[in-house]
């Protein structure tokens, strides 16, 4: 596609398995004025041996090479996008831009340079100019309307991914992010549709099967939620918002361990994870194992000291473990938090029960009776 935005960028290059590439590999810290693309295949194969910093830095050399073709210099331009040299990326694409406004493909770049950014207005103008240049190009819509759904621009973005996908019915993400506006808007069943559209041209859309995954559990559909979680985490082995969902799935479905296994993979993945360590204390309360199901639950609490929730569960965990001097200060301060929880006053009456304060143990028994009285006559209304 010579002049064209590529439709979707993956990989600037792809691995060499050539002699040649290995022979540069070896001799990779010759600091010599190799073929540009000789140059290329060296750092490849740097950065496919782990040594991004030094391939970074030879990228940028090249690409502020004097005389340096242009294909060259768009290649070197991706690879340091793609590598998170936002900075040095721009200085390309903007200099390639004004020596040559004919080729939508530095626009297309620079939209996606202010993107990340999030300079949204600065992105996209750069985006229509990639528009106006290759009005016949999907990816250029598509991206477009990246760039105006983050700008809460909702209705715009949607005329662009619909205009992509008749553009190139195989446009994966463009059914994905189509989908993905459908559901903010409630018509979550034309956004399960979309959905399957995406994978059914491109079955290696983690994002597409977390979606499904993630519509299918709001509807109560925790088998066919599961299924698409692993799909997603099987493509995308570290994706904290998969193994979480997953978790959610399967603790709904009462696959308690198994769920276990999801949340500390959560935890493992980020510690400060709040909602994975809450749901590990709450899995392992179901489960009976009261002490470690305090000890996540208080971690929690540490964060959100007046969190009536988490105060109730570890009261009642206290309870269960027949340690009711400890369950009284918790479930007593819910009570207090939300005046009206009969749930509370009862296990708060049971603490004070099992700690022989009988007054009010009964105090408290009376006034859950008149609170769940309350709730039922509400219900009844």
């Amino acid at each position: 596609m010579e002049g064209h935005v590529p439709q979707m960028i993956e990989k600037t290059r792809s691995r060499s398995t050539s002699k040649r590439a290995g022979a540069h590999r070896r001799g990779a810290d010759e600091e010599i004025q190799r073929d540009p693309a000789d140059e290329f295949e060296v750092i490849q194969a740097i950065w496919d041996e782990g040594l991004h910093d030094d391939a970074i830095r030879r990228c940028a050399a090249l690409v502020n090479r004097k005389n340096l073709a242009r294909d060259y210099a768009e290649i070197g331009a991706a690879f340091l996008f793609q590598a998170r040299q936002i900075d040095s990326a721009r200085e390309v694409y903007e200099r390639l831009s004004h020596e040559f406004p004919e080729r939508a493909l530095s626009f297309y770049f620079l939209g996606r340079v202010h993107d990340y950014l999030g300079n949204l207005t600065e992105a996209e103008a750069f985006h229509r100019k990639a528009i106006n240049l290759e009005p016949d190009n999907a990816e250029c819509y598509y991206r477009y309307g990246v760039t105006l759904a983050r700008n809460e621009r909702r209705e715009e973005a949607e005329k662009n991914y619909r205009k992509a996908i008749a553009l190139d019915q195989a446009h994966s993400k463009s059914y994905t992010n189509l989908g993905c506006l459908l559901d903010l808007r409630g018509d979550g069943d034309e956004a399960i549709t979309l959905f399957r559209r995406a994978l059914q041209y491109n079955p290696q859309s983690a994002e597409a099967h977390f979606n499904l995954g993630a519509l299918y559990g709001e509807s109560g559909s925790h088998d066919r939620a599961i299924r698409e979680f692993r799909s997603a985490i099987e493509l995308s082995p570290n994706s904290i918002e998969a193994h979480f969902n997953l978790g959610l799935a399967l603790y709904e479905q009462g696959d308690l361990d198994v769920a276990l296994q999801s949340f500390k993979k959560v935890v493992k993945l980020d510690g400060n994870h709040m909602q994975a360590i809450y749901y590990t204390g709450m899995t392992y309360c179901r489960k009976g194992v009261y002490d470690k199901a305090i000890k996540m639950l208080q971690q929690v609490l540490r964060s959100s000291p007046e969190d009536p929730s988490i105060l109730y569960y570890i009261g009642v965990c206290f309870n269960r473990m027949d340690q009711p001097e400890r369950a009284i200060a918790p479930l007593k301060r819910v009570t207090e938090l939300v005046p009206g929880n009969a749930k509370a006053m009862y296990y708060l009456g049971v603490a004070y029960d099992k700690a022989g304060m009988l007054d009010e143990a009964r105090a408290s028994y009376r006034a859950a009776d008149v609170y769940q009285t309350g709730e039922q006559r509400s219900a009844a209304q």
